[in-house]
């Protein structure tokens, strides 16, 4: 998760995205907006599929906790494979947040030069208060990345400890003795979905902000 809370609070990202949001020089530029829009809305759906894992791995956690007088061998493979799938959509997320920063460069260059093609200073000037508000909603995506980018470490790294431990001592006894780590992950796990929530709906906000509206079909 650090490696993709840094992408996306990159001071650098950041302004790529603020300028294409402008859409300032040409006509295209909204196609600009929207490609740029496309990238951060197939960001936000990898960050909620991160979410869907943690509710998926905590889901497990339960069932592992109730077979453990049964049989939990079942119980602990599944719980085993969700923790796979929770690392594995952290890495999709990353991946995407890079290729949206290398496209935010290539925007950032055209934009630039664009720009130096404007004269009108109140046209400047309203592009420039534009890009203000936009940086406002920008540093609120800073805020809540960063909370997850805290919460996420920790509650990975008890998954794959509970899994190793509980791996070679499946038995009631060893169940019961890890209740207290598994509690302890559980509520870790609620609160980073929260802060993923918070990050997804940040990134709604800034789809909608800097590109056209579309109406949907009926």
């Amino acid at each position: 998760m650090n490696a993709l809370i840094k992408i996306i609070t990159s001071k650098r990202m950041w302004a790529v995205l603020l300028v294409a949001a402008a859409g300032c020089g040409t006509p295209s530029g909204y196609k600009q907006a929207d490609k740029t829009g496309e990238s951060i809305n197939t960001l936000r759906n990898d960050v909620a599929a991160i979410k869907t894992a943690v509710d998926a791995s905590m889901k497990a956690l339960d069932g592992l906790e109730a077979s453990a007088s049964t049989d939990p061998r079942k119980a602990y493979e599944t719980y085993a494979k969700s923790v796979d799938k929770v690392e594995s959509a952290h890495r999709k997320a990353t991946k995407q947040a890079e290729e949206m920063r290398e496209r935010g460069q290539a925007y950032f260059q055209q934009w630039e030069t664009q720009l130096g093609s404007v004269k009108n200073e109140e046209i400047r000037k309203l592009a420039q208060e534009r890009r203000a508000k936009l940086q406002e909603t920008f540093g609120n995506i800073k805020t809540v990345a960063q909370d997850a980018n805290q919460a996420f470490p920790p509650y990975l790294s008890n998954l794959k400890d509970l899994r190793t431990a509980l791996g070679t001592d499946l038995t009631v006894q060893g169940i019961d003795a890890a209740k207290p780590i598994i509690q302890k992950t559980k509520t870790s796990g609620i609160e980073l979905q929260k802060h993923l929530d918070s990050l997804v709906a940040e990134l709604n906000s800034v789809v909608a902000a800097i590109t056209a509206h579309k109406a949907q079909a009926k």
